[in-house]
């Protein structure tokens, strides 16, 4: 009788490691996911952050610019208040050196002038522009100084410093940029993957070697942007 030649039997072992293997694979296909999803919902929430600061900066440059016109507004006000204050103090001082050369008969009245333009003047700068912005030297009016300080009043009561807000938009786009382009690493990543388990070579090894590189990147990259936004 002729002897009948059979195949061997793969070895269990065999077997048992593809089967280990491709559940490890399938496991890090998983995680590639699940960490995917999570890089997508960070750049959606910095993408979010930047356009609120986008119009946290915008609302802050409309409140400096309307500060702005009203301070002038107010400034100038003042300032006319001021030169009324100097026509009036003036007017009293030419009046007070008249009154030494005027006669009886003209001396009461132009004392009553001269009092009364001294009290508008007294009444103007106690009541309708700010001493403070008066120069010492030469009593001058320094309305640049006023609109600095009225300026500073405005930016402690309501937001009118757009640059913070600004700055912040760039930093969060910037992030948003960056985790978009992480998803490129992760997506490289799930290909190698998904090519290592449908692969029966050893190649599947070296993919799988290569997700796995890729996929500690990505994760190492994404504590590192989260750390420093």
């Amino acid at each position: 009788m002729e002897a009948i030649e059979s195949t061997p039997p793969a070895p269990a072992d065999a077997g048992a490691d593809s089967d280990r293997f491709k559940i490890a694979v399938a496991l890090l296909i998983a995680l590639v996911t699940v960490i995917g999803a999570i890089v997508a919902w960070r750049a959606a929430l910095a993408a979010d952050a930047a356009g609120n600061a986008d119009a946290d900066g915008l609302a802050a440059t409309l409140n400096a610019e309307e500060t702005r016109v009203l301070n002038r507004v107010t400034t100038y006000e003042h300032y006319r208040a001021y030169t009324m204050y100097l026509r009036y103090n003036e007017l009293g001082n030419a009046i007070s050196n008249d009154l030494s050369a005027a006669g009886d008969a003209e001396a009461p009245a132009l004392d009553r002038q001269m009092r009364e333009s001294w009290d508008l003047a007294t009444e103007l700068q106690g009541s309708f522009f700010d001493s403070r912005y008066l120069d010492p030297q030469d009593g001058s009016y320094d309305t640049q100084r006023e609109l600095e300080g009225l300026f500073a009043d405005a930016a402690r009561q309501s937001d009118v410093n757009p640059e913070p807000h600004l700055a912040r938009a760039d930093r969060m786009r910037a992030k948003s940029t960056t985790l978009i382009g992480l998803l490129t690493v992760l997506a490289a990543s799930l290909l190698s993957f998904t090519l290592a388990e449908s692969t029966t070579s050893r190649l599947r090894f070296v993919l799988a070697g290569g997700g796995g590189l890729l996929l500690i990147a990505s994760v190492v990259a994404l504590f590192v942007i989260e750390s420093a936004a």
